[in-house]
């Protein structure tokens, strides 16, 4: 009896399934979480440098917080994947320069790889032929 998932249960997984491959989630998952690292990688430092304004504060935000809303748009408006990927891509590369090597490279490429799925990515199709 334990063993058994309810019925309630499996029906929300499915619907969470099904909605989940109607979109890019593998590529949002991987530019919210460059954009997320390239905002938390200036906190992991030393606090005394946090308190300082700076050029590098303002542009880590200027790159992280575009990528985290390009990760929700994909999530939200997965037609625009077309657009979002090589934005995402782009301000990958900009984070190369602005925010600590992009984010000791893992941003960047998370960004990069998360921003060329984006863009490869097809809507499913739907069969009509029923």
């Amino acid at each position: 009896m334990l063993l058994r998932a309810p019925a309630r249960q499996s029906s929300r997984r499915a619907a969470a399934r099904r909605w989940c491959a109607a979109r890019p989630a593998g590529s949002a998952a991987l530019i919210s979480l460059a954009g997320t690292w390239l905002i938390v990688l200036p906190f992991l430092g030393t606090p005394g440098a946090l308190l300082q304004a700076g050029v590098a504060g303002s542009a880590g935000l200027g790159v992280s917080v575009p990528l985290l809303a390009c990760g929700l748009v994909l999530l939200r408006l997965p037609v625009l994947h077309a657009i979002v990927g090589p934005v995402a891509t782009s301000l990958s590369i900009v984070a190369l320069l602005t925010c600590n090597v992009g984010g000791l490279l893992i941003g960047t490429a998370c960004g990069v790889l998360g921003g060329s799925l984006a863009f490869s990515w097809t809507p499913p199709t739907v069969d009509t032929s029923a």
